[in-house]
């Protein structure tokens, strides 16, 4: 059997725009948002200008190949980053989470990279581009913050790509699941569906169910219930990136 096509299996519905004001000072994504890292003034600025909005799976969040209007920080949910490939076919590169950037190179006047296609429902936060220049907050420790956070999106797709090289579709499956949740930041992460996770492998989902009961047998992972799990570290400790998502 064939891995399903990402554009396929999801969708490309564009997101819901019930927008409401976001509250960031009180945000928990707050230490893993590009508005964590920019100075008080600066933040106290653009909080008024904050939109936050649900999404639901198969939502397109973002699309590869145009210079994206907003800044967008996933706050709640899962999501695929991927790339179009030479036959014309979206292929998933990257999971996506908690905290993570969209939109940041419209900064720079450059084209998005990569479609980030939603997982599962969840929130996000937008901020239109001309905002930024409008209140006057581009100065250069905003350059030094976003450019920061462009660097360690590319060292993450570089963790993605090494996960992929990995042999052995359960050391592949265990390496993906850490990484992401390493990523989010927290003990707990919810599971995409095998569809999802079968496409980001090149697998399938009867695969990825039957290495994810081994890896729980193993003691590699507890599961909480049918969605989320708890990563273990190779000490036998479960994992201690943050709190729970």
């Amino acid at each position: 059997m064939n891995p399903p096509n990402t554009a396929t299996v999801l969708g490309t519905r564009p997101p819901k725009t019930h927008a409401v004001r976001a509250r960031c000072p009180q945000c928990a994504t707050l230490p893993m948002c590009l508005m964590g890292c920019l100075p008080a003034a600066s933040r106290d600025l653009l909080t008024p200008c904050v939109a936050e909005s649900h999404f639901g799976k198969g939502d397109l969040l973002m699309p590869e190949g145009q210079v994206a209007q907003q800044i967008s920080i996933i706050k709640i949910g899962a999501v695929m980053g991927s790339r179009q490939g030479e036959d014309g076919q979206a292929h998933p590169v990257a999971l996506l989470g908690r905290g993570k950037t969209l939109g940041e190179y419209a900064l720079y006047g450059h084209r998005e990279q990569i479609s980030a296609i939603a997982l599962s429902a969840g929130r996000i936060c937008r901020l239109d581009v001309p905002d930024f220049y409008r209140l006057g907050v581009v100065d250069r420790r905003f350059h030094a913050c976003v450019q920061a956070r462009i660097v360690r999106s590319l060292g993450q797709l570089a963790d993605w790509s090494r996960v992929m090289r990995i042999k052995g579709l359960q050391q592949k499956l265990l390496a993906a699941l850490r990484l992401y949740a390493t990523e989010q930041r927290s003990r707990v992460i919810r599971l995409p569906s095998h569809v999802a996770l079968a496409s980001l492998l090149s697998t399938t989902r009867e695969t990825i169910a039957r290495s994810l009961r081994q890896l729980e047998a193993a003691g590699h992972i507890l599961r909480h219930d049918r969605w989320h799990c708890e990563i273990v570290s190779p000490d036998g400790r479960t994992s201690d990136n943050g709190e729970h998502g």
